[in-house]
């Protein structure tokens, strides 16, 4: 009877003890409402995600009427690409700052979006596309009409040309006007007012190119974070620096909240999908956040494995070969596991592919350029499929949300459960805190996250495996949060350890 007694005991300790990992660490406050420049963002090419009205064409309302399919992801913001009256098909050409294309809705839609939201604790942040103009909006067509126009300032001019970084009728605007800055004010306040919780500085580096453009961007992005905070010191700024080198980013801290970290991608690409150099990923990833930190102590990194501007993960040498399954679930593990407010471009959950074409002709639409790395989503069903663009056939053998959320091994699967880990444990979820595992080597790359304040102390380590072998580790821990003491190929083991051993650790 004794022996019975113990066993049960035991039982029930065990089960106990299993129960106690799968719990997310509890806090007495809510830390999402204290520190709310943490979220794990969707960026949504709004042509492409969900068709409302049959027209082919995605719109607001298809986002608003699948915000359950965010909430179940573990989205808790989201970035729109842009969604102002432009002539292209990729908005990046704005006509009209204070109204929503007419493919995408009305106002009115973009208000519901908002608040529908807002009611499932999603924050929407929008494109703020300030480098320039289309060369159709009402500023520039006066401009160009004659050097009398109050907007021939808001234009930078050689003779009778308008200067374009980009080309393609797209003309920069005059930052060294103050008139300029009070009008992208203006439109900030807009939409802030609507409930939008901030911005993307779209070509953030090109906006003043002058002998000192780093500084003066840096200190322009300043001063307009600054009016934003005054309206709404929780907001969200996060500029694009398109580059691949972490020294680029450094000063684009004094004004920022955040910025892309394509250096971390670069390296997720290089380490993990070609397997170069591996044992320097997370000394590399250290050396970055360090720099950082001599900037901004507390800054928010905004990781990526890609965006609408790259060919897609799933496209990429590394990832499209051996083991293609395995290393983007590993990529997905890894930038959701890092410091900052990871970024998730649409669709990446599903392993969707996608190239840039160099302007060849597609039947029944035109000339191609970056379309097919904004390809429809795929859902499985014809109920809000977008069909604006003509298949190519890239995503054939990708299996739909529709199959993939039936499937516990699927992609979108792993996706839905690294979120969950993150968003339950805090040491994850909040601060920048980031010191390369102790024992590291070219097949196991792992790192420590730790977060303290007054209301959670945790430490987490977390440990990836990037060959394609099985590796098994012998370590003391607290609580296996992910994965499993024999790490398969390109497989992590996330566990919690204690926070004041961590000198044990790295």
């Amino acid at each position: 009877m004794k022996k019975i007694v113990q066993i049960l005991i035991f039982i029930l300790l065990f089960t106990g003890l299993m129960a106690c990992q799968k719990q997310p660490v509890e806090t007495p406050v809510d830390l999402s409402t204290i520190y709310q420049q943490n979220d794990v963002y969707y960026e949504i090419f709004v042509r492409s995600f969900a068709d409302s009205n049959g027209d082919g064409i995605g719109d607001l309302n298809g986002i608003t009427d699948n915000l359950d399919y965010l909430v179940n992801l573990g989205i808790t913001a989201v970035w729109l690409m842009p969604i102002n009256p432009s002539p292209s098909y990729h908005g990046y050409d704005v006509t009209d700052y204070y109204s929503i294309n007419p493919d995408y809705g009305t106002l009115e839609d973009f208000q519901n979006l908002i608040d529908q939201a807002h009611a499932r604790g999603i924050e929407i942040i929008m494109d703020l596309v300030i480098n320039h103009t289309s060369d159709q909006h009402p500023w520039f067509i006066s401009a160009q009409s004659s050097v009398n126009s109050p907007y021939r300032d808001y234009y930078i001019w050689n003779g009778n040309t308008a200067y374009q970084t980009f080309g393609g009728g797209m003309v920069d605007l005059n930052f060294n006007n103050p008139a300029v800055i009070t009008e992208v004010e203006n439109i900030m306040d807009f939409y802030l007012d609507m409930g939008v919780h901030g911005f993307r500085i779209d070509a953030a580096k090109h906006l003043i190119e002058s002998n000192n453009a780093t500084l003066d961007n840096a200190l322009l992005i300043l001063q307009l974070n600054e009016h934003m905070k005054a309206k709404d010191p929780n907001s969200f700024l996060v500029s694009e620096v398109l580059d691949m080198s972490y020294l680029a980013y450094a000063d684009y801290y004094i004004g920022s909240d955040s910025l892309f970290d394509f250096y971390a991608a670069q390296n997720i690409w290089d380490k993990v999908g070609l397997g170069n150099n591996r044992y320097l990923f997370a000394s590399n990833l250290k050396k970055e956040y360090d720099a950082l930190r001599e900037v901004k102590t507390d800054f928010v990194n905004a990781p990526v494995t890609g965006n609408h501007d790259m060919n897609r993960l799933a496209s990429m040498d590394g990832f499209n070969s051996y083991y293609s399954l395995e290393k983007l679930a590993l990529a997905a593990r890894i930038n959701l596991t890092l410091p900052g407010s990871p970024f998730i471009y649409y669709g990446e959950e599903l392993g969707m592919k996608g190239i840039r074409y160099e302007g060849i002709n597609v039947a029944g639409y035109g000339t191609v350029y970056d379309e097919y790395r904004r390809s429809p989503f795929l859902w499985g069903t014809s109920t809000y499929q977008t069909s604006w663009l003509p298949d190519n056939g890239a995503n054939d053998a990708v299996a739909s949300f529709a199959d993939q959320a039936a499937d516990s091994t699927s992609l979108y699967n792993v996706y839905k459960e690294i979120i969950k880990v993150r968003e339950d444990n805090p040491a994850l979820m909040y601060g920048n805190y980031f010191e390369p595992y102790v024992d590291n080597n070219s097949n196991i790359q792992g790192y420590v996250r730790y977060f303290s304040d007054e209301n959670v102390t945790q430490a987490v380590l977390v440990l990836n495996n990037i060959s394609s072998d099985p590796r098994t580790v012998d370590l003391s821990y607290l609580e296996i949060l992910y994965g499993d003491l024999n790490i398969p190929a390109y497989g992590t083991l996330i566990v919690s350890i204690d926070p004041d051993l961590i000198g044990d650790y790295i």
